[in-house]
């Protein structure tokens, strides 16, 4: 099933100290579909990457787009929209630009599977159908 993937996450899967780590990698190994990456999580997840695990992390996330592994989505001008939108709406979580757009994304592609370590804004959030994002490791271990 595809999913779509957070800053939060992907830096959790290649930081092997990150508190995370392990249940974000034991999910990215039973994931059979596409993992898509918003455009947005790109300057966010550099700068995290870079700040804390170096260039090598950096380049091993580029070679991970440049070999299919993660693929690439391009936030639109109508997921920016909705990104202003759910940011109003849920003024008081600050949810950001960032994860706004992975919420974006999703609804916009139909997968309401979102691989996270941010359950606070994500749980809150309820999706443009009404229902809510099934959050990847944690509503699996229900």
């Amino acid at each position: 099933m595809t999913i779509v993937a957070d800053t939060g996450a992907l830096y959790a899967a290649y930081d092997a100290d990150d508190r995370h780590h392990a249940h974000i990698m034991e999910a990215l190994e039973l994931e059979a579909g596409p993992i898509i990456v918003p455009s947005l999580v790109l300057p966010e997840l550099d700068s995290l990457l870079c700040e804390h695990l170096g260039v090598d992390a950096e380049l091993d996330f580029l070679d991970s787009l440049a070999n299919g592994e993660l693929t690439l989505e391009q936030v639109t001008e109508a997921d920016l929209v909705r990104c202003r939108n759910l940011i109003a709406q849920y003024r008081s979580l600050k949810i950001g630009m960032t994860d706004a757009a992975v919420m974006t994304v999703a609804e916009r592609l139909g997968v309401l599977r979102i691989l996270t370590v941010d359950l606070r804004d994500l749980r809150a959030v309820v999706s443009a159908s009404g229902r809510p994002f099934f959050l990847v490791p944690w509503d699996t271990q229900a």
